[in-house]
C-alpha cells in the first residue's frame, strides 16, 4: 500500500451490526477512519469529488405529431381556411379583391370537404371555417359595394341640381 493520503483505504470486510439495543450514531457523527467510505457528494480527503454517475436520459422523449411525420393533410381545406381570412380582411378595406377572394374560398373550401370525405374528415373543420369566412366576406363586399355606389350616385344626383 502506497503512502499517499488521497487515496481511500483498501476495501475491507463489511463492519460489524451494531450489538442489539444501541443506538445508531447521531446525524453528522463522522465514522472512524477507514470503516465506511463518504456518502455520496462528500468529498473524500484530498478534496476531489467523486465521479458522477452514468447518464440518465429524459423521461419522456419528444414525439412528433403525426402531421409532422408524413401524416395526411387537406391542402384545400388549409387554402379556403387562409383565404377566407384574407377575404375578411380585404371586404373591409378593398372590396372588389374582397368579394373575388371570398368566391376563391367558397370554391376551394367546398372542394376541401369533398376531399375530407375522401381522406376520413381531415381537415374537415378548416374547410368549414374557410367556407362560412368566404361567405362573409362576399357578404361584407357586396354591401360595402352597395353603400359606396349608393352613396357616389346619391352624391352625384344631388349635384346636378
Amino acid at each position: 500500500m502506497s503512502d499517499d493520503p488521497n487515496q481511500f483505504p483498501p476495501a475491507g470486510p463489511p463492519p460489524a451490526a451494531p450489538p442489539p439495543g444501541s443506538l445508531p450514531p447521531p446525524p453528522g457523527a463522522v465514522p472512524p477512519p477507514g470503516s465506511l467510505p463518504p456518502p455520496p457528494g462528500v468529498a473524500p480527503p484530498g478534496g476531489f469529488a467523486p465521479p458522477p454517475g452514468p447518464f440518465v436520459p429524459p423521461a419522456q422523449p419528444y414525439v412528433a405529431s403525426s402531421t409532422s411525420m408524413g401524416g395526411q393533410q387537406n391542402g384545400l381545406a388549409i387554402a379556403s381556411l387562409v383565404t377566407g381570412i384574407v377575404t375578411v380582411v380585404l371586404a373591409f378595406c378593398c372590396w372588389p379583391l374582397g368579394a373575388i377572394s371570398g368566391i376563391a374560398a367558397l370554391v376551394t373550401g367546398y372542394l376541401g370537404l369533398r376531399k375530407a370525405a375522401e381522406m376520413g374528415d381531415v381537415g374537415k373543420p378548416m374547410a368549414i371555417a374557410g367556407i362560412v369566412m368566404g361567405a362573409i366576406g362576399v357578404a361584407l363586399a357586396v354591401i360595402f359595394g352597395l353603400l359606396i355606389g349608393v352613396s357616389v350616385l346619391g352624391g352625384a344626383g344631388s349635384s346636378l341640381n
